[in-house]
């Protein structure tokens, strides 16, 4: 019994994975690992093959490798090859490189992103082109969703512009009732100052 059991949960974890590696977003997610690793050999060697040499040029022979904040010299022994002491040394030169690679690589991936979506709009629109061509009923239906949304949409701003009118109006009404509440007090303090000066 035990064996059997064993063999029907093995059985299981292995439908269970076979199922996991068939869904849509492993696979999408290996070739997108796969497609970047690629791209990144690709932007790597035109870094190393043109760009370096280009700022080398412009900075007169001298690579960013080359740029470095000496702290302590390092120590050769008398022969002049065998270090005793390295040296240390801040080499921001290696991190502007890092910085335009990492430039290079997302204004890359960007200019991608943007023509794909520009090609699956392209797509999607005539698609959608075709099914509205063959499909004349469901494009009749759907134009009369849309004109009913938009009454309702017309409908539900003009109720809401009534009942903004509504609300002002109110609120001249009561400033009006204020202003003669007012005037009456003021009318009826004037009287009795009257009656008082008598």
């Amino acid at each position: 019994m035990p064996k059997e059991k064993m063999k029907k949960e093995r059985k299981k974890f292995w439908s269970e994975f076979k199922a996991f590696i068939a869904k849509g977003n492993v696979v999408d997610l290996a070739v997108a690992l796969v497609i970047g690793s690629a791209f990144n050999k690709i932007v790597s060697q035109l870094v190393d093959s043109f760009i370096t040499p280009l700022i080398g040029i412009v900075l007169g022979g001298f690579s960013l490798d080359d740029w470095k904040w000496v702290y302590k010299e390092a120590v050769l022994d008398t022969d002049g090859e065998t270090v005793l002491e390295a040296e240390i040394a801040f080499t921001y030169g290696t991190f502007i490189q890092a910085v335009i690679d990492f430039l290079i690589i997302a204004f890359t991936v960007f200019v991608v992103v943007k023509v794909y979506t520009k090609i699956k709009k392209r797509i999607e629109d005539e698609a959608k082109r075709l099914s509205d061509a063959l499909n004349p009923e469901e494009v009749e239906a759907r134009k009369k969703a849309e004109e009913e949304a938009k009454a309702k949409e017309e409908e539900a701003k003009k109720l809401e512009a009534e009942r903004l009118a509504e609300i002002e109006q109110l609120k001249r009404e009561k400033e009006e009732a204020q202003r003669e509440y007012f005037l009456k007090q003021q009318e009826l303090l004037t009287q009795i100052r009257d009656l008082l000066n008598k």
